[in-house]
């Protein structure tokens, strides 16, 4: 029987919730990749009698949205490596290379993922101080 694992539809309550600091995004770009990170714990184990199998129900036990591009940054390192480990894989596959770029740095993945999304792109420089006027 292949691996097989559920996640609880429940999210955590109270401040152990980070997603609710993208509802904002959410709503103004549903399509983008948002960066999370999360804490899980087995909640339930169902047993498959007739095909022969056990199957977990993951819990949510903590959710936090990743804003800071320095974090997503070191994230996109780490998931990278996480999934060398796990498939034996040394690049990823093209659709997921295109889904975790579009994750970590804006780009629209319907776009093939090289094209940043709307309203992203380089910050704005700030303008430069102004010079204080003498008084005469």
């Amino acid at each position: 029987m292949t691996a097989l694992a559920y996640l609880s539809g429940r999210l955590p309550d109270g401040d152990a919730n980070g997603l609710y600091a993208l509802v904002p995004d959410l709503v103004a770009d549903p399509a983008a990749v948002r960066v999370v990170v999360a804490l899980v714990d087995c909640v339930k184990v169902t047993q498959l009698v007739d095909a022969g199998g056990t199957v977990p129900t993951l819990r949510i036990r903590r959710v936090e949205a990743i804003s800071d591009a320095g974090d997503r940054a070191d994230l996109e390192r780490l998931l990278a490596r996480e999934f060398e480990r796990r498939t034996g894989q040394l690049v990823l596959p093209l659709d997921l290379e295109r889904d975790v770029r579009a994750a970590f740095d804006g780009s629209d993945p319907a776009a093939g993922g090289d094209t940043p999304a709307a309203g992203d792109g380089p910050p704005e420089p700030d303008p430069p101080p102004s010079k204080p006027r003498r008084r005469r």
